[in-house]
């Protein structure tokens, strides 16, 4: 059995004058000159990268394949809502690289975007395998192998080529020899590392001098949307700092943000979405990631609220973030 974590506490929310919920969970922030400049509880912990590992998971496409455009590429590393735009953009590559839909390995699922879902719902139409919040990741994967000349049937196994060249550009930009490997919920191999690990791993991911890092972070910072979707947080914070700042959230609590050479990762013990979002924006203020303009945006505003309402939109309690 690993070691008991150690997470802090980072958040209280109040129902009333009392207590009702307490948040416990991580934070590192690592500068390449400087090291760590951050941190909360134990940095040593493991925790998952799920889906904040696809902008690394796709470097070995953007290594093998020229022609694939910001746009593609954008939805390719993000964790997409599934609205038309982004199948729209999904369906292309399919025709452009000659893929059945019948290949993708991640599964279905309803999509999260709510005007899709409606759609499908009116038309009595079930989602396809595109609605999945991981095909295209999963898309750029067998572009990969049909690239490469590997075999695509078997994209996902940890031992594939593919999987192990990933495993391979983890374990370089981390420093670490050794990485644990559990099954994602989109079937594809994900990454058990230390906290602090995981803040190198994307600290030398932004400051690499290598064209495939760089056009992946161009692709989704300058089209953040296509990379998530309406009222994901790291579509709103690269969305308010305009590109200035790359986030990505992953599945349980987890987000990690890069700028300047800097890389910042929370993980909320137990998973939750909002308080995740509101330590992220509490910690990008204090280090001086985001001015204060940039704070006040209309897409962080509405996400970052502290006051707790009910469905009569009175207010009913408040979250104190202890950063």
């Amino acid at each position: 059995m690993p070691n008991t974590p150690k997470p802090k506490l980072l958040a209280i929310t109040c129902r009333g004058n009392h207590i009702e919920n307490i948040h416990y969970g991580w934070i590192c922030a690592y500068d390449i000159k400087k090291g760590i400049i951050l941190k909360k509880g134990n940095i040593h912990d493991y925790t998952y990268l799920r889906s904040t590992a696809k902008p690394i998971q796709a470097i070995p496409l953007v290594k093998k394949e020229r022609n694939i455009t910001l746009k593609e590429l954008a939805v390719i590393c993000g964790s997409h809502s599934g609205s038309k735009h982004h199948i729209s953009i999904l369906k292309k590559l399919l025709r452009k690289y000659k893929i059945n839909e019948k290949e993708l390995l991640c599964g279905t699922h309803t999509p999260l975007d709510q005007k899709s879902n409606y759609e499908l719902m009116r038309k009595n139409k079930k989602p396809t395998v595109l609605y999945n919040n991981c095909s295209g990741k999963h898309i750029g994967m067998l572009i990969t192998c049909k690239k490469a000349g590997w075999k695509t049937k078997d994209y996902i196994n940890p031992k594939h080529k593919l999987q192990q060249e990933i495993i391979s550009y983890i374990k370089h930009l981390s420093g670490t020899k050794k990485i644990n490997l559990a099954t994602d919920g989109c079937s594809a191999p994900t990454f058990n590392m230390k906290i602090i690990d995981i803040a190198k791993l994307f600290t030398n991911f932004n400051t690499a001098e290598d064209p495939a890092f760089k056009k992946i972070i161009k692709a989704m910072t300058t089209y953040p949307f296509l990379s998530g979707g309406k009222g994901y947080i790291d579509t709103a914070i690269m969305k308010a700092s305009r590109g200035k700042i790359l986030a990505k959230v992953g599945a349980a609590g987890l987000i990690i943000a890069i700028s300047n050479g800097k890389a910042l990762v929370v993980k909320v013990a137990d998973g939750s979405q909002h308080i995740r979002t509101l330590v992220t924006i509490s910690l990008l203020k204090k280090l001086k990631w985001l001015s204060n303009k940039e704070l006040e945006s209309k897409e962080l505003k509405t996400l970052t609220s502290l006051t707790i309402r009910n469905h009569r939109k009175l207010k009913v309690g408040k979250i104190k973030i202890l950063n």
